[in-house]
C-alpha cells in the first residue's frame, strides 16, 4: 500500500481499535449495501486485514452476525459469500440517510413509551433521550426508528420549546461536540494525501476509516434542529470535513471495488445509482 505510514487506515484508527463485527458492519454499510447486498469472503477478510484483524476474527464475527440476523451465507463452487438480510439492509439503507443525505433541517420532535429493554438499546443508540423510566424523545427525522407507543409533537409553542430545552439539558451535548472536535483533528491531515491521489486500495481503505470513526459518532447525535443546537456547533465542521475526504477519495476507491471486489454474479458494481446519489448528496455540502 502506497499511503503513508502515519495515514494509515490501521493508524487512523488506532486509539479506537475497531472490533471485527462493527468493521464488518461499516464495510457493508458503505462498499456492499448500495451494491446489492453480497460479498465474497475473501474480499472481507482482505479488507479487514488493513485494519489489523485477521482471518479467524472475521469468520468468528462473521458468524455472529449471521446468528443475529444481519447475514445470510450463500455457496459458490469453493467461495463462500455473505448477503445482508433483508431486515438489515433496510436498517443500513435507513442509517446511511444520516451519513450522505441532506444536512439536517428543522424538525419536530417524537416522543414515545417504551418497556422492552432492547428496544430502549435501539432507542438509544439512534438518537432518542431517555426522559426517565420508560420515556423517550428525539429529533423527527426520516429514518428514526419507532418502538414502543409512538407520538409526534408538533413544534408550535413554548411547550415544545420546553420539550428541547429538556432534552438539551438531560443530553450530554459537550461530550458529543467533544467527539466531533477529535474527529476533526484525527482526519483534517487526511486532506492532503486524498488529493495526491493515492491508490485505489489505500483510497478504499482510509474511506473506510473515514466512515467507521464517522459513523461511531454520527449514529449517537440526536441531530437536534439547527435552531436549538449551541453557537459554533462542532458537528458542522466535522459533516463538512466528512463529506469533502468522502468525495475525494470515492473516485480512486470506487474504482478499486468495480476491479477487485466480487459477488456470485463477479465483480461489484463501481458506481451504481445508490452511490451516485451519495455522493451528489455530499456534494451538495461542500
Amino acid at each position: 500500500m502506497s499511503t503513508c505510514k502515519e495515514f494509515q487506515a490501521e493508524n487512523l484508527l488506532s486509539p479506537y481499535p475497531p472490533k471485527a463485527a462493527r468493521l464488518i458492519v461499516t464495510i457493508y454499510g458503505d462498499v456492499v449495501e448500495p451494491r446489492g447486498g453480497v460479498l465474497w469472503m475473501g474480499n472481507l477478510i482482505s479488507l479487514c486485514a488493513g485494519f489489523g484483524i485477521n482471518e479467524s476474527l472475521v469468520r468468528t464475527a462473521v458468524s455472529r452476525l449471521v446468528s443475529r440476523g444481519q447475514l445470510s451465507g450463500q455457496r459458490e463452487g469453493r467461495r463462500s459469500f455473505y448477503a445482508l438480510t433483508d431486515a438489515a439492509r433496510a436498517e443500513y439503507h435507513a442509517a446511511a440517510e444520516s451519513f450522505y443525505g441532506e444536512l439536517d433541517g428543522e424538525c419536530d420532535w417524537i416522543i414515545t413509551h417504551c418497556s422492552e429493554q432492547s428496544s430502549q438499546t435501539v432507542l438509544l443508540r439512534h438518537g432518542y433521550v431517555s426522559l426517565g423510566g420508560d420515556v423517550f424523545a428525539g429529533a423527527d427525522r426520516p429514518d428514526r426508528p419507532l418502538r414502543g407507543t409512538a407520538f409526534r409533537a408538533v413544534s408550535i409553542g413554548d411547550e415544545t420549546q420546553d420539550l428541547a430545552d429538556l432534552l438539551q439539558s438531560v443530553f450530554n451535548m459537550e461530550a458529543l461536540s467533544a467527539d466531533y472536535s477529535d474527529f476533526v483533528r484525527a482526519f483534517r491531515p487526511m486532506r492532503n494525501l486524498a488529493e495526491t491521489k493515492p491508490d485505489g486500495q489505500s483510497a478504499l481503505l482510509l474511506r473506510l476509516a473515514l466512515v467507521h470513526a464517522y459513523r461511531d459518532i454520527r449514529l449517537r447525535d440526536p441531530r437536534f434542529p439547527p435552531s436549538v443546537l449551541p453557537d459554533n456547533w462542532t458537528g458542522c465542521d466535522a459533516h463538512r470535513l466528512f463529506a469533502d475526504l468522502y468525495s475525494t477519495l470515492s473516485e480512486q476507491a470506487d474504482t478499486y471495488i468495480g476491479r477487485h471486489l466480487l459477488n456470485r454474479r463477479g465483480l461489484l458494481e463501481e458506481r451504481p445509482e445508490a452511490v451516485l446519489s451519495r455522493l451528489n448528496s455530499l456534494a451538495d455540502r461542500l
